[in-house]
């Protein structure tokens, strides 16, 4: 039976065309948008998971996003520092800054402000491509990320050819030259400014705004401490906020997932998929079961039961849904492979293939059933009709 069911299926080329295409549109597009909207979604907490040496974040109490926060201030910070678990606590100041270049242009930077004394807040080690987290310390030095360096932060050389900033260039930050000793890898933020890593002194007196205070505080809790206990009791001391890092994380997280456009937008490019999958799948099936009435009816005639017929539609049904789902992932993950290295992120995680499945497989089966009733009152008697 399956073998007569595949058989019928490719021998209507067009028809079968017509309904692997339909469904690997859908596919393409369901799969293509969620894997983008995944991504978007990874970034806006990025600089969190670029600080795993945090344990805890502490923000205002009203902080909804990293660009959504009021200042704190020393005093608060000494008074995380004295609750019962916290080991250490540090400063992390958060600035928005402009660099000019050469043709007088202003890019936005997105700078770090990490701790002096500590260095807690700059990049790990193995996040380094060039340079040393030390050399921070230096006077009027920071690190640049490798993606904002070979973008959008790129400088004339000698020959008048843009290139990368490398180690050892300067760029001007808010009027003032710094010297760049060092690039790493950071993770892209939603809006993708160029990130930046200096001092947090050097940072309050770049940006004049800062006067000594940060955006947040960073803090490691005592091995034996359980960390939403840690939590509570900076919360009841100080008034503050805080949470884990996979809390404060999940609290931006949450932020951009319900009180954003950003799903509503996505959401509709995946049900459009959806829509268009399902219309000409279905528009498409009609007509095969139509233009093969005669082979129907002949199945029909030769003792076929009604749920011999129904199974056939279902297995070609299942094989263009396969074949569709493969074409189209296979199209989205090329499509994700063209987007490494610009500004478009893409994270094609596996419970979106197992969703995509399931939407395929759904838009074929409805496809089919939708042609089912002409198919069960079909009369075995047409084949002998001229």
């Amino acid at each position: 039976m399956i073998r007569t069911a595949l058989t019928m299926l490719v021998g209507d080329r067009s028809k079968f065309l017509g309904v692997v295409l339909g469904l690997a549109f859908a596919a393409l597009l369901m799969t293509q948008q969620s894997a983008i909207f995944v991504g978007v979604m990874s970034l806006t907490y990025g600089h969190a998971s670029d600080t795993p040496q945090a344990g805890i974040w502490v923000s205002d109490p009203g902080m909804m996003d990293f660009n959504i926060s009021d200042t704190l201030n020393e005093r608060e910070l000494d008074n995380v520092r004295a609750v019962e678990g916290v080991r250490w606590a540090v400063p992390l100041l958060r600035r928005l800054v402009y660099s000019r270049d050469e043709s007088n242009a202003i890019s936005p930077i997105m700078v770090l402000g990490i701790d002096d004394a500590t260095g807690i807040g700059s990049p790990l080690p193995e996040a380094m491509t060039a340079g040393s987290v030390q050399d921070l310390l230096r006077p009027n030095t920071v690190i640049l990320d490798a993606y904002g360096a070979a973008s959008k932060l790129r400088i004339r050389g000698a020959d008048g050819a843009a290139r990368p900033v490398a180690v050892g260039d300067s760029v001007t930050m808010n009027g003032q030259d710094l010297e760049v000793v060092g690039l790493c890898r950071s993770t892209l933020a939603l809006i993708p400014y160029p990130t930046a890593y200096m001092l947090r002194s050097r940072l309050s007196a770049l940006d004049k705004g800062a006067d000594g205070a940060f955006n947040f505080i960073l803090a490691g809790i005592d091995p034996q401490a359980e960390p939403r206990t840690v939590c509570a009791r900076i919360d009841a001391a100080t008034g503050l906020a805080a949470r884990t890092s996979q809390e404060f994380s999940r609290n931006i997280y949450d932020y951009y997932l319900y009180k954003t456009g950003l799903p509503a937008n996505f959401a509709i490019a995946v049900l459009l998929g959806f829509i268009v999958g399902a219309a000409i799948a279905g528009q498409t099936f009609s007509q095969y079961v139509n233009d093969n009435r005669r082979i129907f009816a002949s199945l029909k005639a030769m003792g076929m039961r009604n749920g011999g017929l129904v199974r056939i539609l279902l297995v070609q049904a299942a094989f263009s849904a396969l074949l569709g789902l493969g074409l189209g992932v296979g199209g989205a993950t090329l499509f994700g492979w063209m987007l490494q290295g610009t500004d478009l992120s893409f994270r094609l995680e596996p419970v979106l293939l197992a969703i995509s499945f399931a939407a395929v497989l759904v838009i074929s089966l409805a496809a089919a059933l939708f042609s089912l009733r002409s198919l069960l009152r079909l009369d075995p008697a047409l084949v002998f009709r001229s």
